[in-house]
């Protein structure tokens, strides 16, 4: 790949976009030295960060009880996923008690092995209008950082009553609607919708690193802390519609209070999905594991939580059919054979076990029938979550459904049509090995394994 290929993909670490051919073709000198000079910035962060975090913790050692404040100097946020203190440089401003964690504003930015990493934003990080991702808000929004104990968070978090509202998780395999199906849900009041907010997921990282137990305190208490958070900032709040990223489908499977809350898995028929993620085989072209483009855009990292989580997943069901699963995932080189190909499959399967499970009220919703009638989609999703709505409310959510969530994006402008035929016979061939892992068998026709739950 041309370097200044490379170096517009790394540009995407700064300007968060896609970059397709059309731009390519008129890339400039200027744009070449400002690619340039935007990746040195991004690194020097990272790694200015990085020597600074590890140097404040030796040198301001949190003890029981506190709390530890500190200014941000300056913020690099990555292209992929959300930025945490190791993308800031900070410095120490005080001291407060560790309780102070439960009041106003505060949102779990990151954690670590022995600290949990908060961000205090005052402005509305839950306006989807300005932030199409809830992680990006509060990374871009932190006015100050603040560190405490885990054993401080859990205990504290831990004392609270379970904040009473409704919760419906939106699960998705991408490029199937979601975004169209929640902001139906954004039009309705007190309804507060949140776009892939990682903090509730990010103790996933840290299974290795601490103990089975609190690894599954910190599952159930990250998102207790946000429903809390989200009450103080908006007490009218009787919804909240949790849109996730499509790796995080592990969640239900390893959360113990899955049981308590609604869940929609949100699909489309394969060939679909392929063709219109075709645009990352054009971004990423043929980078392959260990690449320089994978390194750049940090890929690679990204792949592996991306993949692996749901192998662990269906672990959890099957060792056998992991195993398989994984001997696949690296027998493939190739970034976007492996993010697309093997994903949805295994997504499929996920949903197939958490609906035999009974304890878990899970519904699928079929993109092909919410694009053919997105009202009425919608409705049954109410009539599932045992929510009723006024005539002022619906006529909002039909005006939220005329409006295109990629209108004048690289997304949308993307001309696919060459791209079907290598892009899509490379993930069908992949995602048939997979499926006969989970002793699913591929439908030519429509690429369609499952039957919509919520129509059916």
């Amino acid at each position: 790949m041309p370097s200044t290929k490379i170096l517009m993909l790394s540009l995407r670490k700064v300007n968060y976009e896609f970059y397709t051919s059309s731009r390519l073709k008129t890339l400039s000198f200027a744009n070449f030295w400002s690619a340039t000079m935007s990746l040195i910035s991004a690194h020097l962060v990272r790694c200015v960060g990085l020597l600074l975090n590890r140097f404040y913790r030796w040198m301001y050692a949190i003890k029981p009880n506190q709390m530890h404040i500190w200014n941000i100097l300056c913020r690099h946020r990555p292209s992929v996923g959300g930025g945490n203190e190791d993308n800031c440089i900070t410095y120490h401003k005080s001291v407060s008690h560790a309780s102070d964690l439960l009041k106003k504003n505060n949102y779990v930015m990151n954690l670590t092995e022995s600290q949990v990493v908060l961000a205090e934003c005052h402005d509305d990080v839950y306006n989807v209008s300005k932030y199409s991702f809830f992680y990006n808000a509060i990374f871009d929004e932190a006015a100050i950082l603040k560190t405490l104990t885990i054993e401080d968070f859990l205990t504290y978090v831990e004392s609270i009553d379970y904040p009473n509202v409704d919760v419906l998780f939106l699960w998705s395999t991408g490029r199937c609607g979601s975004t169209m199906l929640a902001a139906c849900f954004e039009a309705l009041d007190n309804c507060v919708s949140l776009s892939e907010p990682l903090d509730v997921f990010v103790p996933w990282e840290l299974r290795k690193k601490i103990s089975p137990e609190i690894y599954h305190r910190l599952l159930e208490a990250t998102l207790k802390y946000h429903l809390y958070q989200i009450l103080l900032q908006k007490p009218e709040t009787k919804l909240v519609l949790i849109k996730t990223c499509s790796w995080c489908f592990w969640y239900p499977v390893e959360s113990s209070s899955s049981s308590r809350f609604n869940h929609a898995f949100m699909y489309r028929d394969l060939e679909g999905y392929y063709l219109s993620s075709a645009i990352f085989a054009k971004v990423y072209g043929n980078a392959k594991r260990g690449s320089l483009v994978a390194k750049l855009t940090d890929f690679d990292h990204f792949l592996d939580r991306a993949i692996n989580c749901l192998i662990h997943a269906v672990a959890r069901y099957s060792t056998e059919k992991a195993k398989e699963l994984e001997k696949i995932l690296y027998e493939e080189d190739k970034l976007t054979d492996i993010f697309t190909g093997m994903g949805t499959p295994i997504l499929y399967y996920i949903y197939s076990q958490l609906l035999a499970q009974k304890n878990v009220n899970i519904v699928a919703v079929k993109y092909e029938e919410v694009r053919k009638d997105t009202i009425s989609i919608f409705q049954q999703l109410l009539q599932h979550i045992n929510k009723s709505v006024s005539d002022e409310e619906m006529e909002r959510v039909l005006e939220s459904t005329k409006r295109d969530s990629q209108e004048n994006t690289s997304l949308s402008s993307f001309n696919k049509e060459k791209f079907i035929d290598p892009f899509i016979r490379k993930r069908i061939n992949i995602a048939v090995r997979v499926l006969a892992v989970f002793g699913m068998e591929y439908m030519s026709e429509k690429g369609a394994m499952l039957q919509s739950t919520l129509t059916s």
